[in-house]
């Protein structure tokens, strides 16, 4: 009766210590983490390109899945996650997003023209909700009007000249400001330290001697 007492809790310890390091190897997290900041980039700087409430949404749903999904299922699998981790990949992940806030800046500093807008009209529009808003509307020196990323009133009456810089596609709205008064600082710099803490915390977990990478190897 002993002998298979002992047996049983050897098989059942064995069964147990194979389970706590089941997840992916040094090399093959490696690789998923910079999928997983790569995206999350994306993920939260592309949408607010068009538009910040959008972005944010997007970037929250697209974090939220990296981490419940990919992370948890994939990279650790049953092991757990440090609560050190946990908390140093949601703050990059807030990072990035709040970075997202002038996304439209950054871009434009790198690929917008510089020129002279004319404050063309503001109209009262209806969001999806049913909602009122006002929308102001300028005009472009390649020809085209187009309206201005942000709602409220126009900051000057209607004719008046402002400098602008804008996207000639019109893959971003303009901007009523000189090139140089652009804030892409911003976005550039909460981007790079959620990148950084990011990376951070996907060193860290890689060589985290706790989580015994001699034995994840295939």
């Amino acid at each position: 009766m002993s002998g298979g007492k002992t047996s049983g809790g050897k098989k059942g310890g064995r069964k147990q210590s194979v389970a706590a390091i089941r997840g992916l190897g040094p090399r093959a997290m490696g690789v998923a983490w910079i999928v997983i900041i790569t995206v999350a980039v994306v993920s939260t700087l592309g949408p607010a390109l068009l538009d910040f409430g959008v972005g944010v949404v997007f970037g929250l749903i697209v974090l939220i899945t990296l981490y419940a999904w990919v992370l948890r299922r994939i990279v650790f699998g049953s092991r757990a996650i440090p609560r050190w981790a946990k908390l140093t990949y949601w703050v990059g992940g807030a990072l990035l997003v709040v970075g997202g806030v002038h996304a439209p800046d950054a871009f434009l500093a790198l690929a917008g023209e510089q020129g002279t807008a004319t404050i063309a009209y503001a109209d009262v529009e209806t969001g999806s909700h049913g909602t009122k808003y006002i929308q102001c509307w300028v005009d472009l020196p390649d020809g085209n009007t187009e309206q201005l990323p942000r709602t409220g009133p126009c900051p000057a009456p209607d004719g008046a000249h402002r400098p602008v810089v804008y996207s000639p596609g019109g893959v971003v709205g303009p901007i009523l400001r000189p090139r140089g008064d652009l804030m892409w600082w911003w976005a550039a710099g909460f981007q790079l330290a959620g990148v950084g803490l990011l990376a951070t915390t996907a060193v860290l977990t890689v060589r985290d001697p706790v989580l015994e990478r001699r034995l994840w190897r295939r």
